[in-house]
């Protein structure tokens, strides 16, 4: 066992593979639409964002606390995790089933993580990288074009089917 200091408090150091699980739930959470427009639109309260962190660690320490009662982490208990958390601290009420997928994508990499495959975790900061990346570029782009009406006019109407596509967020990847 590893250990390291951090705040004077004496901590055990994280196992690589319980690194990338961590990694591996916070890209999912990213990529999951109705979280995302909680945090976004703040219906959480003015600590939305830290409350997606918690989020983060809380669905980790359910997974250790499974581990440690050598119990196999089951999607339908999650999903029940990931509604309660999604109502408290967000207030949102899922109808679309969402959290269904989003549990089974976490077990599925808790499994892999679990194994040393970091292959999923790896694809998803590789697209989330490839993602900031053309996002950066976008915006540097729109810095430069006129801000005029007529060049806001003409690209209001064929850019809306565009942006739709873009928002979309799927987790069958």
């Amino acid at each position: 066992t590893i250990w390291i200091q951090i705040m004077g408090t004496p901590q055990q150091a994280l196992h690589p593979n319980k690194e990338a699980f961590v990694e591996g739930v916070d890209h999912i959470l990213n990529r999951w639409t109705a979280l995302e427009l909680a945090v976004q639109h703040e219906w959480g309260g003015h600590d939305t964002r830290e409350k997606r962190e918690d989020m983060v660690d809380e669905i980790v320490e359910y997974f250790d606390t499974l581990v440690r009662k050598r119990k196999t982490p089951e999607p339908t208990d999650l999903e029940e995790l990931l509604l309660d958390i999604m109502d408290g601290d967000f207030s949102v009420a899922l109808d679309d089933q969402s959290e269904k997928e989003v549990a089974k994508l976490i077990c599925a990499v808790f499994a892999e993580c679990k194994t040393g495959n970091f292959t999923t975790v790896d694809r998803m900061a590789k697209e989330r990288d490839a993602k900031e990346k053309d996002g950066a570029a976008q915006s540097a782009a729109g810095q430069s074009k006129p801000n005029n009406a007529q060049q806001v006019a003409s690209d209001s109407g064929s850019d809306d089917d565009d942006s739709a596509s873009d928002s979309d967020v799927s987790m069958n990847d």
